[in-house]
């Protein structure tokens, strides 16, 4: 393939816009949804950790094989942009569903709905996820033009997270005498997100399918899936993505809990918590592409990922002051940033390398995004398991509940990180060939 220039400030605007409104359709899920089920949807927390995770085993069995599903979708229609726009009605009427109240159900028929809809959610997600992430190939070719495509995609989660952020707990506060507001708060967002994603529509609506076209005869899925296992350097940044995942889920998982009940604080409060991470993400995005091109791979994700251990430990284990809180929030959300574009980055590069010799990009990328929602899942479920630990958290919780709240905090996404920094070590020999 001919090199082609430099993807537009209209391509960058319109592709960062589908990240937008594809983190403002799910983003509230990992932040509040585990806090939602347990306080107002009555579910006991280690079995509302098992049903955010019910999705994330439907991703594991189904995500590679909608992958490449969504290849043969975009091959027969010339281009991936019509799984965009048929995203842009989906995602945000599946958001508005997951908080309609269902109280009124028995407990067994409340998680059968619940668990019905986060797994079409999570499965409709993969369709836009996949159908966008590998349209960024068919608009540039090159490694750099792919990165600041990426950026564009990070930089439109960022700011959509920190929108979710802010926005999402006061608009809890304020209508909290509704549903809890979560539904009026679900309404804006599904708004927002029908909007962003239908920019994104517009910008990529004709841009024509041109990688990851498989051969005339392609092997079936199982084999095909054992061919991509040659790959080990896309399969470990995967790995490196799914513990990125578990950490920073676990860490916002607890946060609403630990608000509550360690800093004693309402739920406005949770965005002077979370604002800090967000737009530190989003000076960690700005500067990944420079970063990526004067550091090698591995030391940026090793230095990257020691930078948010340490995040992690001022801002769960530090003075529970304003200014140790903000600076851990800050350094985590920097290094998520920059890490959000470097794997992304490095999984396309990996993935593109081998779509090139006839194998389906969709699967490659059906494989990666269900190594993250799979890691997001962890996060939930090491936090819903570990509040069963913890124990009752009622209006006064005792000292030795509060203790073991403390202690998940920090240590459930503390020690993902530290595994993490182990397999980028063993990862650096593979990744100096990129």
């Amino acid at each position: 393939m001919a090199e082609m220039r430099a993807p537009s400030r209209i391509a960058l605007a319109g592709f960062g816009a589908g990240a937008f409104g594809s983190t403002l359709s799910s983003g509230v899920v990992p932040l509040l949804f585990l806090f939602y089920l347990t306080e107002f949807a009555k579910v006991p927390p280690a079995l509302a950790g098992v049903l955010l995770a019910i999705p994330k085993l439907a991703d594991l069995l189904l995500d590679p094989w909608i992958g490449r599903r969504s290849d043969n979708a975009a091959r027969a229609a010339g281009s991936r942009s019509h799984l965009i726009a048929f995203s842009a009605f989906s995602l945000p009427f599946i958001l508005v569903l997951l908080f309609v109240p269902t109280w009124a159900f028995p407990l067994p028929i409340r998680i059968f709905v619940l668990g019905s809809i986060l797994i079409l959610q999570s499965l409709l997600l993969t369709v836009f996820t996949v159908a966008h992430t590998a349209i960024a190939s068919d608009m540039c070719d090159g490694m750099e033009h792919r990165s600041t495509l990426m950026s564009s995609r990070a930089l439109g989660q960022t700011i959509a997270g920190l929108l979710v952020t802010v926005l999402a707990p006061q608009i809890v506060a304020h209508f909290s005498e509704f549903h809890g507001g979560y539904l009026v708060a679900a309404l804006v967002l599904a708004a927002g997100a029908f909007v962003a994603l239908g920019v994104c529509w517009l910008v990529v609506r004709r841009v024509p399918m041109r990688t990851g076209i498989e051969r005339e005869r392609p092997p079936s899925l199982p084999k095909a899936l054992r061919a991509t296992l040659r790959n080990k350097a896309f399969y470990g940044v995967a790995l490196v993505l799914l513990l990125l995942g578990t950490s920073s889920t676990a860490l916002l998982s607890a946060l609403p809990y630990a608000n509550k009940h360690l800093l004693k604080a309402g739920p406005e409060s949770l965005s002077l918590l979370l604002t800090p991470i967000f737009v530190a993400l989003l000076a960690g995005v700005a500067v990944a592409p420079w970063v990526a091109r004067r550091v090698a791979p591995a030391r940026i994700l090793g230095g990257a990922l020691f930078l948010a251990l340490v995040g992690v430990v001022c801002l769960t284990a530090g003075p529970r002051t304003l200014t140790p809180m903000v600076a851990g929030a800050v350094l985590f959300g920097v290094a998520c940033g920059g890490l959000t574009v470097v794997i992304t980055t490095l999984a396309m590069e990996t993935a593109t390398q081998s779509s090139a010799q006839g194998e389906s990009l969709g699967l490659y990328l059906g494989v990666l995004f269900s190594a993250e929602k799979f890691g997001q899942s962890l996060g939930g479920i090491v936090v819903g398991i570990g509040l069963g630990w913890v124990g009752t958290l009622g209006a006064a919780p005792d000292a030795s509940s509060l203790q073991r709240l403390a202690l998940l905090w920090l240590a459930a996404p503390a020690s993902v990180l530290v595994l993490a920094l182990v397999i980028v070590a063993l990862l650096a020999p593979r990744l100096r060939a990129l």
